[in-house]
């Protein structure tokens, strides 16, 4: 095959694979599609095996967490704890709707931080949706929230993103290094997002509820002592996160061990069964292993070369660098999804030995980055897709035009916070 010709074959089935994944054609789930290009990509010669196995084996260790954090968040909400997160919240608000929108805003993103954002987006979100709905408040603002809050939120921890996932074990960074230069720029994420939605929403939001209706919140807490295990579980894992260095183990070690102890707990007190494993979202893993071997075989076509050579020429850890990088894998993420997006930004600042300030502020770009289009993340397509679930439709063109000045505002403070942390501690 010539030069030529492998570029548009490559450049054609990646395409493919993008827009199959947004239209998903008779429902057929993404993994189908990123795998259905890494076969394409294998049978034509555009990626070798052996570079398919590398690809793969590079990210084993990002693939185990991921398993850990699906079982460890399954496991959570078998106890009942985001049912109880929710009505808490509402009983919180007393009867203020505004003070309801900022307590489900701030329970969003503690568990995208501790959970990840995928659980925010599969398990917060039905619940939340579930919750306006008795309460009889629009349900919009809160899609809006869910979606906003998942990605946004996910910049603090390494767990709190996929993509963090992947930049960490690539870069070799310790969840206490990561999360002292994340602290800042995810603070100022968080509360500018809130600001802008508070005020977008502010003629939809009622000034009050009726929130007679609420249930106590250990009402929907099946069986108490398993909810408490959970609570005292996830607080130990969080902290043995930090300590996984000191004690030279991989931190997916603690995650398995903490699902461990919570699937031991649960089946005592009859709360799973060995069947609760087809409840995992196991689609996870074909659909980014595909995006793996596609990601491969863009790069086999010189982009990474390329783009290291243009991050080369920019001065090292300047605002104008961190703001250029952090705003083109942010366009990058609403045109080809934000997790091939940083798979390539990862190989690029590989190749270009970037300084950390650099490869944090992709990470912005990648994490915050999209929200303009609906397909820019799997969170945002996932928050979407149960609203339609539940008679929610949330319209494209409503995501498009508050992203549009939301997100670059959002992306622009972000990225300061992060030049600042630098700045002031090198």
């Amino acid at each position: 095959m010539t030069g030529t010709a492998r570029i548009v074959v490559t450049l054609t089935v990646f395409a493919a694979m993008l827009v199959l994944m947004v239209v998903r054609p008779r429902r057929w789930n993404e993994a189908w599609w990123t795998v259905l290009a890494a076969v394409v990509m294998l049978v034509l010669g555009l990626v070798t095996p052996h570079e398919a196995l590398e690809a793969v084996l590079a990210g084993r260790n990002t693939l185990l967490f991921l398993l850990s954090l699906l079982v460890l968040s399954l496991l959570v909400g078998k106890s009942g704890f985001f049912d109880w997160a929710a009505i808490r919240c509402a009983l919180l608000a007393k009867g203020d709707a505004h003070s309801l929108y900022r307590n489900a805003f701030v329970a969003g993103a503690i568990i995208t931080a501790i959970l990840s954002l995928d659980t925010t987006a599969v398990m917060l979100t039905p619940v939340m949706l579930a919750l306006v709905k008795r309460l009889k408040v629009p349900a919009a603002p809160y899609v809006l929230l869910c979606a906003f809050v998942a990605n946004v939120g996910s910049l603090l921890l390494p767990i709190s993103n996929l993509t963090n996932l992947l930049f960490a074990d690539a870069f070799h960074q310790t969840f206490a290094a990561f999360a002292a230069r994340m602290i800042v720029p995810q603070l100022v994420a968080l509360v500018t997002t809130y600001a802008i939605l508070r005020w977008h929403f502010r003629r939809d939001l009622p000034s009050g509820f009726d929130g007679e209706s609420l249930p106590e919140p250990t009402s929907v807490v099946p069986n108490r002592p398993y909810f408490l295990v959970c609570v005292t579980v996830l607080v130990a894992v969080l902290i043995c996160y930090f300590l996984a260095p000191l004690l030279g183990l991989e931190p997916y070690v603690f995650a398995f061990a903490a699902s461990a102890v919570l699937a031991v707990a649960a089946m005592a007190n009859g709360r799973v069964h060995i069947r609760v494993v087809r409840e995992l979202a196991w689609d996870l893993f074909p659909f980014v292993i595909g995006l793996f071997i596609a990601v491969q075989g863009l790069e086999n076509l010189g982009i990474v070369s390329v783009s290291s050579g243009w991050l080369a020429e920019m001065r090292p850890g300047s605002p104008q660098r961190l703001l250029t990088v952090a705003g083109a894998i942010a366009f990058a993420s609403n045109i080809v999804n934000n997790l091939p997006a940083a798979l390539i930004a990862r190989s690029v600042l590989l190749r270009s030995h970037a300084h950390m300030s650099t490869v944090l502020a992709a990470l912005i770009g990648a994490n915050v980055g999209p929200m303009i289009t609906p397909f820019g993340s799997l969170a945002t397509m996932l928050v979407l897709a149960f609203a339609r679930r539940d008679g929610e439709e949330v319209h494209t063109r409503q995501l498009v035009m508050l992203g549009l000045w939301a997100v670059p505002v959002i992306l622009l403070l972000t990225t300061l916070a992060l030049a600042l942390t630098f700045a002031l501690v090198r």
